[in-house]
């Protein structure tokens, strides 16, 4: 089906849109790194509520998402991206007031990450749902990369701009820089002028029938399937290294906050690599082979990271952006792409419940791994907790490169689809 519509960098709707959520992304890069160092080094948080910490951030998305999926079929998806960006910015400045005040605890730090995970889980489900009634279905691979590249610039200039803000101004009051930052977006989320589709009103609607309809669709659709194993695994690998990361580098052997954030700019300064590369490598060798290589690269490099906490410390910081370059590079390659193959392949009637049931099968795995790395950083130590967190990060690659992914041309609809691969393939494809 043909778009006629302009570009995208002629579109208004589509430039308040981005403009507005890309400065949102410039302020979530300051509670990423702030939120962590506030619980570990202001609060001097133990390795199990660290854990806590990053599972109570995982666990709406777990409670929620399908829920929020099944609601967010049957209503209009703008009017929720004003409302929980609103609500993102409100539950976040009572974290600088607090520390203010001299009254900040870790359980206001518990409260507010919930309070927040769940207005990003219900925030990325109706975005997800938004993004094809605001550009059009022909234009989706244009906005998915459009909206990764201004990720990929806040990631890079995000972190060194939080870790200095964070030695300036302390953890708590960096926080404060995020919530005035979804303030603009939601306005920016407000001023649109786009008309979404009618909802189809019917008095008989089951909710549980429908989300185990978004559910099965996750399995029914073999590249969905892939895509959403791939996540998983490697989500619940991060969130296990979470729980330990900031503890081990920043505490434990002592790397200064300003050298932290810098190992989060080398990630990015990849990860725009990689979205300028990703469609030339994808027309030289076809969009699977290039999603297996990003899963390799991927899991290489957290490799290496985890090597870094195992050195002396003149070593540990080059490591850590080695480890990150690679990384980095996989994740922007791997992320370009899968977002619009679930967008082209799942019918608009069913985007926010198979986008929800995509977040909870990744938070159900964040929210798992994180406790359990609180545990074990407790029992086993920091660096081999961060060893296990490799090691689960490591098989992404297996969903996507033993199914029909690995086989992908392009973007289902927009040139091929599936080549189903050959007979005597299937003895090679195994990962490296």
């Amino acid at each position: 089906m043909s778009d006629d519509r302009p570009g995208l960098l002629r579109d208004p709707e589509f430039l308040k849109f981005w403009g507005g959520q890309s400065i949102s992304l410039l302020g979530t890069q300051f509670t990423l790194l702030a939120l962590p160092i506030t619980a570990a080094v202001t609060l001097r948080a133990t390795p199990a509520e660290m854990g806590v910490l990053t599972a109570v951030q995982f666990a709406p998305g777990l409670l929620f998402s399908l829920a929020a999926g099944v609601w967010l079929d049957r209503t209009r998806r703008r009017p929720v991206l004003v409302v929980t960006q609103v609500a993102s910015a409100v539950v976040l400045a009572t974290i600088p007031v607090a520390a203010a005040a001299h009254v900040l605890t870790m359980a206001q730090l518990f409260v507010v990450a919930f309070l927040a995970g769940s207005a990003a889980t219900i925030f990325v489900v109706a975005q997800a749902a938004f993004v094809p009634t605001l550009v059009g279905r022909a234009r989706l691979v244009e906005a998915n990369a459009r909206y990764q590249t201004s990720f990929t610039v806040a990631s890079l200039i995000g972190p060194g701009l939080a870790g200095a803000a964070v030695q300036v101004l302390t953890a708590p009051l960096a926080i404060a820089v995020d919530a005035s930052s979804f303030v603009v977006g939601a306005l920016s989320a407000a001023w649109l002028r786009v008309t979404e589709p009618v909802v189809e009103r019917s008095p008989r609607r089951h909710g549980v029938r429908e989300a185990a309809e978004g559910l099965a669709q996750l399995w029914r659709q073999p590249l969905v399937r892939g895509i959403t194993g791939t996540l998983l695994i490697a989500n619940a690998g991060g969130g296990m290294a979470a729980a330990v990361t900031v503890l081990l580098f920043v505490r434990q052997i002592g790397l200064p906050p300003a050298q932290f954030g810098l190992v989060f700019v080398a990630a990015s300064l990849s990860s725009l690599a990689g979205s300028v590369l990703v469609r030339p490598l994808q027309r030289r060798t076809g969009l699977g082979p290039v999603m297996v290589l990003a899963t390799v690269f991927v899991a290489a490099g957290t490799i290496v990271r985890a090597g870094a906490g195992f050195t002396a410390q003149p070593v540990t910081f080059p490591l850590l952006v080695a480890g990150s370059l690679v990384s980095g590079f996989g994740l922007m390659t791997y992320n370009v792409p899968q977002q619009a193959i679930r967008q082209a392949v799942i019918p608009d009637r069913m985007l926010g419940r198979t986008s929800a049931g995509v977040t909870l099968a990744v938070y159900a795995g964040s929210v798992a791994a994180s406790l359990a790395g609180g545990l074990l950083g407790q029992v086993a130590g920091l660096r081999w907790t961060l060893v296990v967190a490799t090691a689960i990060t490591a098989a992404c690659v297996l969903p996507t490169a033993l199914g029909p992914l690995r086989a992908l041309r392009d973007v289902p609809g927009a040139d091929r689809s599936v080549i189903p691969p050959r007979v005597d393939d299937q003895r090679h494809s195994a990962p490296g």
